[in-house]
């Protein structure tokens, strides 16, 4: 008896004990979302504090509720095709991720009424758009409170690879050492800042541009991005459509030297450089080929008819020349028929990005001119076209064919603006489906039969040339960036610090 009188009090003891730990951690946690609603919870998460899905945890390790998540597989949040605004477009706090997610939309914004633009800000120039935003609304995030700081959000370092693809992010900034690592990207819709302090967790920044303000943007209010294109293109990977789908790595910039350029079937599970990046994004290394660069033996004659292509090398004062023979020089024009399409440059395998414009310079600079003035053509034909897409009538007629003739004729660059005039007005002449601007006959064609410049230009050669152009003015990405980064990171930054 004196046992079982034991047990029930051992039992009813710990029973009591639970219960007061869960009544506890219920207050604590009741306690931080109060202190977060009556200290300014607008301010801290915007328009999310509104919204049913929304709720506080203090837990920084396992924050429940869906997270934000990006990666070859599931798109972003689930989407393969979103829409980017270069600003948010709904009330945003000083939480970061609130920001991220006025930035990216489900779908495409509506087209403005340039009259009545100025009509949607206040005199402090927030946001006050009168139409149905297609947002993140059934997003159902968590976040937590750290102490002194802004609700955050957790991410993997593969959301946050990808994130930076989708954006078309370049470094400005990077720099590791004993206290840490510390980097800085710019993106067509804001300002990237990652730091990981030594023996603290790693912490991300996204901040809106303060350059620009909504009612004097003449653009479109927002474009496509394709989640699985941008991350290909970031791990230098081209994937022709069906039915001849193929899908083919390019190595990575070499040392000065001579090299062959070697076509491995299925052979990019072997290969070094970009193939750990995919894997992380959830491809199939196993299924991709790969064009491998074999250094080519000193004192060894070229064979006399392949073709030498001159290349940037990892020592930015000397070259790499390659040795690419007929095999390779076919599935170099299929890439460049194959390349996806887009609207805005991309954040690139500086590899697939050397090969290709060493490939395709001398027929780019061939066209150059013609290509430049067909697309002013197209503008001066189609202006209605152009401002009922949205963009602004006098920026039309006194800004863009400038913007088309010199960004065309300089041969790189990095500004997306331009380039989203540029597609722009070569989609002027495209009356087929979008699917079909993913693939040209162009290049192949040229590297069996050349064509004289002076022909006229279809709607086929005005494309491949377009992409040329897109190809030349993208920015390099290290695709090795996933070493300077933990498995998780919050997006959000102590006010403290």
């Amino acid at each position: 008896m004196d046992n079982h009188n034991t047990a029930a009090i051992w039992l009813f003891t710990i029973t009591a004990a639970g219960l007061v730990v869960l009544v506890s951690q219920k207050r604590a946690s009741n306690k931080a979302a109060d202190l977060l609603i009556n200290t300014g919870g607008a301010e801290q998460v915007g328009i999310w504090l509104s919204k049913p899905a929304y709720s506080v945890s203090q837990h920084v390790a396992q924050p429940s509720g869906r997270r934000i998540i990006a990666n070859l597989n599931d798109g972003f949040c689930g989407l393969n095709i979103v829409h980017i605004s270069r600003l948010p477009f709904e009330q945003t706090g000083k939480a970061n991720w609130t920001t991220l997610l006025a930035v990216i939309h489900q779908r495409r914004l509506p087209t403005a009424k340039r009259p009545a633009f100025t009509d949607w800000f206040d005199s402090q120039g927030t946001s006050n758009v009168p139409f149905q935003l297609p947002s993140w609304s059934s997003f159902k995030l968590r976040p937590g409170i750290r102490p002194r700081s802004t609700a955050y959000a957790v991410v993997s370092r593969t959301t946050l690879i990808t994130l930076l693809s989708l954006c078309n992010a370049r470094c400005t900034l990077r720099h590791s050492g004993v206290a840490g690592h510390r980097a800085a990207y710019t993106s067509y819709n804001g300002q990237w800042y990652i730091e990981w302090p030594l023996g603290a967790p790693a912490v991300v920044q996204f901040v809106k541009h303060d350059s620009h303000v909504l009612f004097s943007d003449v653009y479109p209010r927002s474009f496509a991005r394709r989640v699985d294109k941008c991350i290909e293109m970031t791990a230098g990977i081209v994937v022709t459509p069906e039915p001849s789908k193929v899908k083919c790595a390019f190595p990575s910039r070499k040392p000065p030297g001579r090299w062959l350029l070697e076509y491995q079937p299925k052979g990019f599970s072997a290969a070094h450089g970009s193939r750990q990046l995919y894997h992380m994004m959830g491809g199939k290394v196993y299924e991709v080929d790969f064009l491998f660069a074999r250094e080519y033996p000193d004192g060894k004659v070229f064979p006399p008819h392949e073709r030498l292509l001159t290349l940037p090398s990892k020592d930015e004062d000397r070259h790499a020349i390659f040795c690419v023979r007929w095999e390779e020089l076919q599935l170099l024009a299929h890439s460049m028929d194959c390349l996806p399409w887009s609207p805005v440059s991309w954040s690139i395998h500086r590899g697939l990005r050397d090969l290709l414009l060493s490939f395709s310079k001398t027929t780019m600079d061939t066209y150059r001119e013609s290509l430049a003035q067909k697309l002013l053509d197209n503008v001066h034909q189609a202006s209605d076209i152009l401002e009922a897409r949205g963009w602004h009538p006098e920026f039309i007629k006194e800004s863009i064919p400038g913007i088309i003739y010199n960004s065309v004729m300089a041969g790189a660059g990095d500004s997306d603006d331009a380039v989203r005039v540029v597609t722009e007005a070569a989609l002027l002449l495209w009356d087929r489906p979008m699917s079909g601007l993913d693939e040209t006959r162009f290049w192949r064609e040229q590297l069996d039969w050349p064509l004289e410049a002076k022909q006229p230009l279809t709607p086929h050669m005005v494309i491949a040339l377009t992409k040329c152009f897109v190809l030349e003015w993208s920015v390099t990405f290290d695709h090795q960036i996933y070493h300077d980064l933990p498995a998780e990171l919050l997006i959000n930054r102590s006010e403290s610090s």
